[in-house]
C-alpha cells in the first residue's frame, strides 16, 4: 500500500488543528504522519468511520465466503492442515481490534466449516487451531494468546470426538 504526502512528526504537531478541522469537514480525508515520512498513524475524521452495522454486514458476508470458497488443506485422515491465508490475515486484524469480536468469528467459522458437506470432518478446535498457526500474521506470543483464548471459550462446545 501505498501513502501520500506522509507528514513528518514535527510539521504534524505544528498544524494539528487545522488537520484537526481538515478532516472533520472532509470524512474521506486522512492524514498520515511518521518519522522520516514513514508511516506510523493516521489521522482521521470520526465520520470517516464505518458504521457498526456495515461492517458487521461485511465481516459476516465475508467469513461466510471463505468457508464456502477459500483453499483450505486436509491430510489423508481428514484432519485440516491449514486454514487459508485470507482468514488468517482478516482474523489477525480482529485480533489486534477486539479479541472477544476475533474469537465470534472464529466460532462463525468452525460452524460454517463443520456445515460443509464436502469438506472433511473438523474433528476439535485443536484442529482448527493447528491449521491457523501459518496462515496468521501474528507473533507466537499472539498466536499462543488465540490458543489460550479459544481453548477457555469454544473448546467444550468443540471437543476432539475421537478422545476416549
Amino acid at each position: 500500500m501505498t501513502f501520500p504526502n506522509v507528514l513528518p512528526v514535527s510539521e504534524f504537531r505544528a498544524a494539528v488543528t487545522k488537520l484537526i478541522k481538515d478532516v472533520a469537514a472532509n470524512p474521506g480525508r486522512r492524514v498520515y504522519v511518521g518519522q522520516h515520512r514513514k508511516p506510523e498513524a493516521v489521522l482521521m475524521g470520526v465520520s470517516a468511520e464505518m458504521p457498526p452495522r456495515v461492517r458487521q454486514g461485511l465481516l459476516d458476508t465475508y467469513f461466510t465466503w471463505l468457508v464456502e470458497s477459500e483453499p483450505k488443506s486436509w491430510d489423508a485422515e481428514g484432519k485440516m492442515l491449514h486454514i487459508g491465508d485470507a482468514f488468517g490475515h482478516v482474523f489477525a486484524y480482529l485480533w489486534r481490534g477486539d479479541q472477544d469480536e476475533a474469537m465470534e468469528y472464529l466460532e462463525q467459522y468452525i460452524q460454517g466449516i463443520r456445515r460443509r458437506e464436502d469438506a472433511p470432518t473438523v474433528h476439535s478446535l485443536e484442529d482448527v487451531l493447528g491449521a491457523m498457526q501459518f496462515a496468521i500474521d501474528l507473533t507466537d506470543e499472539e498466536y499462543g494468546a488465540i490458543c489460550t483464548r479459544a481453548r477457555a471459550d469454544l473448546a467444550g462446545r468443540y471437543p476432539d470426538p475421537t478422545a476416549g
